[in-house]
């Protein structure tokens, strides 16, 4: 449930003030989810969001949080 939250306010966040800095924190704390639990789902949804984001700027931002 909670991760299917953060994935809709991923979606709807976009045309937000600030929208691109919450997105990144959306992924960000995928991240540390992932880290904690070791889901492999929690890493698979958040590339699927990241894979979403038109802009090549940002996805190319978002997909570095998972390159470390």
């Amino acid at each position: 449930m909670f991760i299917d939250r953060l994935s809709g306010r991923f979606a709807e966040c976009i045309n937000e003030k600030d929208g691109t800095l919450i997105r990144y924190d959306i992924i960000v704390g995928f991240r540390q989810l992932y880290e904690a639990t070791g889901d492999a789902g929690v890493k698979t949804r958040a590339l699927e969001l990241v894979e979403t984001e038109e802009d090549q700027k940002y996805r190319r931002k978002y997909a570095d949080v998972w390159k470390k």
